[in-house]
């Protein structure tokens, strides 16, 4: 199951990927310089993406962590 963080991002990078273009040279394709920036947005998007994801997991893992040590109290109490 997907958070909503993760389907905008999901969402903002399909969307860059269907509108981006790259600088055409007169001879020889593309331009070598606009394709590296272009390589560069994509990456920063995908590092938000993940850092995203990777507080949503530290997040997961807290609440678990404190979830299982108040079962083990109340296990303790009732012993």
């Amino acid at each position: 199951m997907k958070n909503n963080q993760e389907n905008e991002n999901l969402k903002e990078i399909e969307e860059w990927l269907e509108k981006v273009r790259f600088r055409k040279k007169f001879f020889g394709g593309v331009d070598e310089q606009d394709v590296w920036t272009k390589i560069s947005e994509l990456n920063k998007m995908y590092e938000s993406a993940l850092r995203d994801e990777r507080v949503r997991y530290d997040t997961l893992l807290e609440h678990y962590r404190k979830t299982e040590i108040e079962k083990q109290d109340r296990e303790e109490d009732l012993s």
